[in-house]
């Protein structure tokens, strides 16, 4: 039954790629997050999409070397007061060794461009880990509107030691069979690093392999692909731990990297289902469930247009269930947008709505919000969906 339930939800997310095809064209597919709570599942949306404001750091590559105390640092960047950006330098002791400024060269204000600015550490005599921070600030109270951050191993030829896990990214549902761990690591011994797969909740480990830094320098930085599979029930909290094992059997793990995830969280179904975006506040509450659960009870909401529903079905005895919404709202409003579903044995209503518990302004427009939910592996294939009060078929 579990492989049973592991293949359909393999089929039905590849029924949702293809029922969000002519969306995907022009907005990107959101980053999706999930957290089982005792009353459901919450769900975290964070976009994919360049935001209008930003910095980013180009050149050089984080836990790089730099062989001198003399470089350039260079990235991009939109939406900065005036293209204004502060750079500034610091050891691993917080020791202030540069700060300067820079402009952002855009063909018009707001736009994306290109900034560069050339450091200058002095006279080093050795090797030196340092921290470089750039960052633009709000003309309004002084707030930093967007970073960016490097680590780089000054007067050296070999780059700091480190492992990145990009793939599972945080609270992301993966499968068991296999499990995809991807990511960067660099200057690790013989170039190998180990991979763990652990009950978040025990700590025991559920998988176990070794994977081998991409360089054909010894010592190089480069990417890592492994996949392990394991046994854990659908819903099951892991955590993926990546590391740089120690050379000496006295030595202690120094370097590694560790993500979050949940096995299959969509392999069932559950009684409720929230779905807020990573900016939301309920996202980053600290008894997050807590805070999440109290939303089913929120009655300062205004619900969305609906223009149309789509639901996306696997044709099987236990179907996985995804409904894609056409709903329109105002095209700038800073009140969260949020989607809770309540189930009913086999009838699930759905919530679009935004939440006026503060007051805030609104344009006045109607503009395209495209809106998909999950409801996961459903028991019968006999279902109901209502959308804003409205059956959807």
């Amino acid at each position: 039954m579990r492989y049973l339930i592991l293949v359909l939800l393999l089929v039905g997310l590849l029924l949702m790629s293809i029922g969000v095809s002519a969306q995907s064209e022009e907005i990107p597919e959101p980053l999706r997050s999930y957290l089982i709570c005792d009353w459901g599942l919450l769900t975290t949306e964070q976009s994919t999409e360049q935001p209008p404001i930003f910095i980013q750091i180009d050149s050089p590559a984080d836990y790089s070397a730099v062989e001198g105390s003399r470089f350039t640092i260079s990235g991009t960047g939109a939406g900065l007061f005036e293209g204004n950006i502060i750079v500034e330098v610091s050891n691993d002791s917080g020791e202030m060794l540069f700060e300067g400024t820079t402009v952002l060269q855009a063909e018009e204000m707001g736009a994306a461009g290109e900034w560069s600015i050339d450091i200058d550490l002095g006279d080093l005599s050795e090797a030196t880990p340092v921290f470089v921070t750039v960052y633009s600030t709000s003309p309004r109270d002084g707030s930093t509107v967007a970073i960016d951050t490097l680590r780089l191993n000054v007067m050296s030829t070999f780059g700091l030691p480190y492992v990145e896990i990009t793939t599972p990214t945080f609270g992301a549902g993966v499968l068991n069979s296999p499990l995809l761990v991807e990511g960067m690591a660099g200057s690790a011994f013989e170039n190998n690093i180990v991979i763990e797969v652990q009950d978040f909740e025990t700590g025991d480990i559920l998988a176990e392999s070794p994977a081998t830094i991409q360089t054909e320098d010894m010592g190089g930085s480069g990417p890592f692909s492994v996949e392990l599979s394991f046994d854990a029930e659908p819903g099951t909290a892991i955590q993926v731990y990546a590391y740089q094992p120690a050379v000496a059997d006295t030595d202690e793990i120094t370097v590694s990297d560790v993500q979050f995830a949940i096995v299959s969280p969509l392999a069932q179904t559950y009684d409720r289902f929230l779905t807020v975006r990573r900016d939301d506040y309920i996202a980053s509450a600290e008894d997050i469930c807590a805070v999440a659960e109290a939303e089913f009870d929120n009655e300062n909401i205004q619900p969305l247009v609906i223009n149309n529903v789509v639901i996306m079905s696997t044709r099987s005895m236990m179907p996985l269930v995804n409904v894609n919404i056409e709903a329109a709202g105002s095209s700038n409003c800073p009140a969260p947008l949020r989607t809770r579903t309540t189930r009913s044995d086999n009838d699930f209503d759905i919530e679009v709505y935004i939440d006026t518990s503060e007051p805030v302004p609104c344009t006045a427009d109607l503009a395209p919000i495209p809106v998909q939910v999950s409801l996961g592996t459903l028991p019968s294939p006999d279902f109901s969906v209502m959308v804003n009060g409205e059956s959807a078929e």
